[in-house]
């Protein structure tokens, strides 16, 4: 009987849950695919060594990019979620917070920019990007979208800024301009997007300045493990990039940051559920623990199963995806391709740790995960990239993910939920060695991508005929058919 009212529990939202996700899935889908555009076409225009120059100056920039934050943002969705009627107040406290650490994360660039022996042309290109530091000081008023549910401005947003990028490229490209033109269209493009954001929060919120010391206080005082781990977090996605950089050249750089952004594009799919459940399971853990503890089951459900198919898809259609994406030029990127898809399959889990824990108010372990998976990421670059290069930087990207799962799971398991979900990851292993048979097998007579979208039905049969799909699942699927009552 508990169990019948947790279910009804979670359905009663599952509707608003399902629209908010369409939203953010469709500003996923539009804003990815037209971000991939500009960006192949960046990368063709300018060639390996120039693209792997504006990678550098944008991971440069990412290493900094924690400080206009700090942690902040999550724990004023978390706060709004909760109590809706100081969404205004916290806006604007938040606002005040991220205009002062923008200004101070600016200061710093200029600082390690001059101090920092880069080149001259490599200097110029890091002043512009980090303009971009800046613009972050309004992000505060995201929060509002979030909270409400009300995703479908979200994508209104970033569809004006992925556009607005994509037809400056173009521009950029028809006049034979240089690479600072592109890094300024980046910054340029995220001021739109912000801009934006500020001038329609005004149909939701009505935002309030007055400065109350107590809460500035009380949100630092939450942030400051998220803000740990956001330091920890940049180590280790961005020092990969500056390590090879340094290590092996920009021609390297840019092999794997090809490859690197196709599989960080993937990364939404998770974000799309996890932002959208974020708000509730505040609200669930706050009012239904029960609640909570299923809809942490069913994520992890769906999205080990999703991302471990996307993974064995890409793993076997890499060869093909970087020659159609790339062009020949990029052949060597299929490797670090096949290997960083397998870290995006695990980072579908790592999301939903991060979400479960802040959701919690035990964000103090994302710090420690970050701290596991950077410390682990730069010993293994420091050991691999020397004599392996971009390949190893990929193999130490998979590992430090691995690891900051397994510790997230365990900690979750033994201090919070106390459920093992191990069951739960056996059909979709059985499935996806069933595909892996499939597309081997079927590969000397059969095109690659033929074979890849035919394996998802496959994936899928597999999953229902193991029972992997139970009665709840099927609940979810006719609460979300239109006309179906249940």
């Amino acid at each position: 009987m508990k169990c019948v009212v947790i279910v009804d529990i979670f359905m009663q939202t599952i509707k608003y849950l399902a629209r908010n996700s369409g939203f953010l899935l469709l500003n996923g889908i539009t804003t990815n695919i037209l971000s991939f555009f500009a960006l192949l076409y960046i990368a063709r225009y300018l060639g390996p060594e120039k693209y792997g120059i504006f990678s550098f100056v944008f991971a440069f920039v990412y290493f900094l990019n924690f400080i206009p934050d700090m942690g902040v943002h999550q724990i004023l969705v978390r706060e709004a979620a909760k109590e809706p009627e100081k969404a205004g107040k916290l806006i604007g406290n938040g606002t005040i917070i991220k205009c002062f650490l923008s200004f101070s994360a600016l200061l710093l660039a200029f600082i390690l920019i001059n101090v920092i022996n880069f080149p001259p042309s490599t200097k110029s290109a890091l002043y512009i990007a980090s303009l971009g530091l800046l613009v972050s000081g309004t992000g505060a008023y995201g929060i509002i979208y979030e909270a409400k549910l009300r995703m479908e401005y979200s994508l209104l947003f970033n569809l004006a800024n992925k556009i607005y990028f994509l037809a400056f490229v173009f521009l950029a490209i028809k006049g034979h301009l240089g690479l600072n033109v592109f890094i300024f269209a980046s910054v340029s493009a995220t001021l739109v997007h912000n801009l934006l954001m500020v001038l329609f929060s005004k149909k939701l919120v009505n935002v309030s300045f007055d400065v109350d010391l107590s809460l500035i206080k009380q949100l630092l005082k939450e942030a400051i493990p998220i803000a740990v781990a956001s330091v920890f977090t940049v180590i280790y996605f961005r020092t990969d990039i500056l390590m090879i950089s340094f290590l092996r050249g920009d021609a390297e750089v840019g092999f794997y940051s090809a490859a690197y952004r196709l599989t960080d594009a993937l990364v939404f799919l998770p974000t799309v559920f996890t932002t959208s459940t974020f708000p509730l399971m505040s609200k669930y853990f706050k009012d239904s623990f029960d609640s909570f503890s299923f809809a942490y089951a069913k994520t992890f459900k769906y999205l080990f199963a999703a991302g471990l198919m996307i993974a064995v898809v890409v793993t076997f259609a890499s060869d093909k995806i970087i020659d159609i994406v790339y062009g020949s030029e990029y052949q060597n990127s299929v490797v670090a391709l096949q290997i960083l898809i397998w870290a995006t399959a695990i980072m579908f889990i790592n999301v939903l740790i991060s979400s479960t824990c802040i959701s919690s108010g035990n964000q103090q372990i994302i710090s420690k995960t970050a701290i596991l998976a950077a410390i682990l990421n730069v010993i293994l670059n420091l050991i691999l990239i020397p004599s392996i290069g971009y390949i190893g930087a990929a193999i130490a990207t998979v590992f430090a993910a691995f690891g900051s799962m397994l510790f997230g799971l365990i900690w979750i398991q033994k201090n919070l939920l106390h459920k093992n979900l191990l069951q739960l990851t056996f059909s979709p292993l059985i499935s996806a060695g069933v595909i892996s048979l499939f597309i081997i097998l079927l590969r000397p007579y059969a095109d690659i991508l033929f074979l890849s979208v035919s394996s998802v039905p496959i994936f899928a049969s597999v999953l229902y005929i193991t029972g992997w799909v139970d009665s709840d699942d099927k609940k979810i699927i006719s609460k979300l058919i239109p006309g179906n009552r249940v």
